[in-house]
């Protein structure tokens, strides 16, 4: 949770629209930044070359203007490229996308502890709620609840991965209740943002565990390791934490996110607490 305090900290640019957040998964300007790097430094050498040979005399060519000219047109393309870079879309960084995310489901969730006249609680108190934090990928069995070009990740400059849709789950008991919130954040669709409010009896909340599948990930086997809160009714609710690829040696991307790593200790945490309710 103080991980979760230090992200909220981030300063925002601005809210971002749909198209910034869209363009933070699908733009690539590696290539533009390379190009007006390059050219950067070309033009630079071109002009100390030129100040060299003017100084010392012809050394290497006959005309050093050649050098001169060299230098405009190399700066003239840095020039391009830098503006091309600036007046595009701007997009998030990962560190503000980070904190977007988290301030996106701290809202939600604030409105639903409203429905339920749980929002007295302190800002502290709300960070300690139990969550699951997990994601949708294309190709897994919850993908299909989505529109397929909303369901988007990349590689950070870090090598973490985001996600364009982050589900979090919140438990949060209340007397002889426990109220689930579910919320999903559609970073690249502002109007498909879901959240509501599941209570159950504590008695009948059967099982805490982690679930695995076999699902289809751009042409290759992967292992799925969802979350999952059972129902003496038979529902369940559910969050994909990780996706693993079946053939190692083929050097396939392994998808999760840095909380899947606590996902042990939140479901420990849940069984403590529904082992004490039921023992009393």
């Amino acid at each position: 949770m103080k991980k979760l305090r230090r992200i909220q900290k981030v300063a925002f640019r601005h809210e971002f629209s749909d198209e910034q957040m869209r363009a933070y998964f699908t733009k690539d300007d590696t290539k533009k930044v390379r190009l007006l790097v390059v050219a950067t430094v070309l033009g630079t050498l071109c002009f100390c070359l030129f100040f060299v040979d003017l100084i010392v005399g012809q050394v290497w060519i006959e005309n050093p203007l050649v050098f001169l000219y060299a230098t405009g047109g190399f700066l003239l393309i840095a020039l391009l490229m830098w503006m091309i870079l600036k007046l595009g879309t701007q997009v998030p960084t990962d560190k503000e996308y980070d904190a977007w995310v988290i301030k996106e489901a701290k809202r939600h969730l604030r409105e639903q502890l409203r429905k339920i006249d749980q929002d007295w609680h302190s800002e502290e108190e709300i960070d300690e709620i139990l969550c699951i934090h997990g994601f949708v990928l294309a190709g897994t069995q919850n993908a299909k609840n989505y529109r397929a070009q909303d369901i988007l990740w990349k590689k950070g400059t870090d090598g973490i991965k985001r996600y364009s849709i982050n589900v979090f789950r919140y438990f949060l008991p209340v007397e002889h209740q426990l109220a689930v919130i579910i919320i999903d954040i559609n970073a690249v669709s502002s109007k498909d943002r879901r959240a509501k409010i599941q209570e159950y009896f504590l008695k009948d909340v059967v099982a805490v565990t982690t679930e695995d599948e076999y699902d289809q990930i751009e042409g290759y086997d992967y292992l799925t390791q969802s979350f999952a809160l059972r129902i003496s009714d038979g529902k369940a609710i559910s969050a994909t934490i990780r996706s693993f690829p079946l053939d190692q040696e083929q050097e396939l991307e392994e998808y999760m996110l840095p909380s899947s790593l606590t996902v042990d200790d939140t479901i420990a945490q849940l069984r403590f607490f529904l082992r004490t309710y039921k023992q009393k």
